[in-house]
């Protein structure tokens, strides 16, 4: 299958939102990412159908990868360009390119890409300090361990995080550019409902009087999924061949 560039028509943006169905998760994701996306951009979200209502866990990533991969294949199939896996440990991100040719954009890839071009060494902040090995074991994937100056936590549940926690990232995130050595910090959690990442960048410049980068996985990966579209790219099938079989056990099909 070849794909282009759309041309004039609208971008058609998929994004796979990890979890089962919540006011709280999904809905806020979705309004986030249509207020990320360009004019022109058409996004649509859809939730897991089994899975987990939060992703607080490798065991959570884990269990969500089958339904995501799955989500994506239909995606392909109902004539989207491009899906973002609105979550930044990946789920089942490298299997879903092997069986689409669309572009996938993971959140956590995507962003840490971002801040490793924007500085040397960052910080990810995530809710709660037993996710800090799950995000440490992120980093190392995606080959950027030693830019990786610390990882700070939020002190809330994916599903409490909201804005009374504001305060409190600010600190720990002006905290780890002072003992830390970080330059730039990545939100390793999203969708609380407000412009958090825009919060926190605004509080650090005006702390240190220069601009330190807050990077917003989800504002990120729509802007790549954006450009590698509106470019023709897509991921290389010797990168990511297509699977040999079909997987009809576990409900695939070929």
């Amino acid at each position: 299958m070849t794909h282009t560039a759309p041309g004039h028509r609208p971008i058609r943006l998929r994004v796979v939102v990890p979890v089962l169905d919540s006011r709280e998760l999904v809905g806020k994701a979705e309004a986030e990412y249509r207020g990320f996306a360009r004019p022109g951009t058409e996004v649509s979200a859809v939730p897991l159908a089994r899975g987990t209502h939060s992703i607080e866990a490798e065991f959570d990533s884990a269990l969500a990868a089958p339904e995501t991969i799955r989500l994506i294949i239909e995606a392909e199939a109902a004539g989207i360009d491009a899906v973002s896996i609105c979550c930044f440990t990946d789920p089942g991100l490298a299997a879903a390119r092997e069986c689409v040719s669309i572009p996938v954009i993971g959140e956590g890839e995507a962003a840490l890409h971002a801040a490793a071009m924007l500085s040397m060494r960052f910080t990810v902040v995530i809710t709660e300090t037993p996710l800090f090995p799950l995000i440490r074991r992120v980093v190392h994937r995606y080959g950027l361990s030693d830019r990786l100056a610390s990882v700070r936590a939020a002190g809330a549940s994916v599903l409490a995080l909201d804005e009374t926690r504001l305060p409190h990232l600010i600190a720990e995130c002006t905290d780890a550019v002072e003992r830390d050595g970080a330059e730039c910090i990545v939100m390793g959690c999203t969708g609380t409902g407000f412009d958090m990442a825009a919060e926190v960048e605004s509080a650090l410049a005006a702390r240190f009087g220069v601009h330190v980068p807050v990077i917003d996985p989800g504002r990120v990966a729509v802007a790549m999924a954006e450009a590698f579209v509106g470019a023709g790219l897509r991921h290389s099938k010797l990168t990511y061949p297509r699977p040999a079989f079909a997987r009809r056990e576990y409900g695939f099909a070929g």
